[in-house]
């Protein structure tokens, strides 16, 4: 009867503890996790002289993700290996403090994901070279793979219209509410919900967020300029509280104060 009634009780314990996570942290991974722009990187294994004036501009026609995609085209063409980008990718430094941050959240329960418009090579890739991959829960990106050939390729994640605020290729905002609608729907509820990034791109999802949830906006970067233009009125409607930060120990502390880890 004890032996029943233990593992009873050893069986809600683990449903609860399925049920309940303290924090979910999105994060940006440009200028966020890794302290560079993965795609400019790539882009600059190039020679100038090689880059035709056709394509400099093109970003500004059709978008990002069809740049990239004839950048890709151009280094298959020029010889620039698969490997060649392995190696630039894995040199880029991580933001200082942002492997203990993550090392500290996963190890504390807390679910971890990344909402990035650079692609899912490049991110697989710097991840797995700093044994990091296996502490995302999940990598929302613009899907990229090699071909039969060894040239790069990369499409659009989605194709959106319902957001002025984001590209056309992926919303963030849209991709944070459909995953915890998704989780909730899994049994699992958020305690709090966090959201760590720099760029323009980052402020639909923070816009997204409670009076109980947090922002962390990068210091000197594009997304903490507009949350402080007083003419800003997207930025003046974020109601999450917000934490500027310039490294992740920054983060981890502020974390520590409001969470129990």
């Amino acid at each position: 009867m004890f032996v029943r009634q233990l593992l009873k009780t050893q069986l809600h314990l683990k449903f609860l503890s399925k049920m309940s996570r303290p924090l979910l942290v999105a994060f940006d991974f440009d200028h966020t996790i890794v302290d560079d722009n993965t795609d400019i990187v790539v882009r600059k294994l190039l020679p100038e002289e090689k880059l035709p004036d056709s394509v400099r501009g093109l970003y500004r026609s059709d978008g990002w993700t069809a740049y990239m995609r004839k950048i890709f085209e151009l280094l298959h063409a020029n010889g620039i290996s698969l490997s060649q980008i392995d190696t630039a990718i894995q040199n880029i430094l991580p933001v200082a403090g942002i492997e203990t941050l993550l090392h500290k959240l996963h190890d504390s329960n807390c679910e971890i994901i990344i909402i990035s418009d650079s692609n899912s090579l490049l991110i697989s890739t710097w991840l797995k070279h700093k044994k990091l991959d296996n502490l995302i829960a999940q990598v929302f990106t613009n899907p990229a793979w090699a071909n039969e050939n060894g040239m790069m390729c990369i499409d659009m994640y989605h194709v959106q219209d319902w957001c002025k605020l984001s590209t056309k290729n992926l919303c963030k905002g849209h991709i944070l509410e459909e995953y915890i609608k998704k989780r909730f729907e899994d049994g699992v509820q958020f305690e709090k919900i966090m959201y760590v990034g720099d760029g323009r791109n980052d402020l639909c999802p923070i816009l997204r967020l409670s009076e109980n949830d947090i922002a962390f906006p990068r210091k000197e970067y594009a997304l903490i300029k507009i949350l402080n233009d007083p003419q800003s009125e997207k930025g003046q409607s974020v109601k999450a509280q917000v934490y500027p930060w310039n490294n992740a120990t920054d983060i981890l502390h502020e974390i520590i104060q409001k969470v129990n880890l």
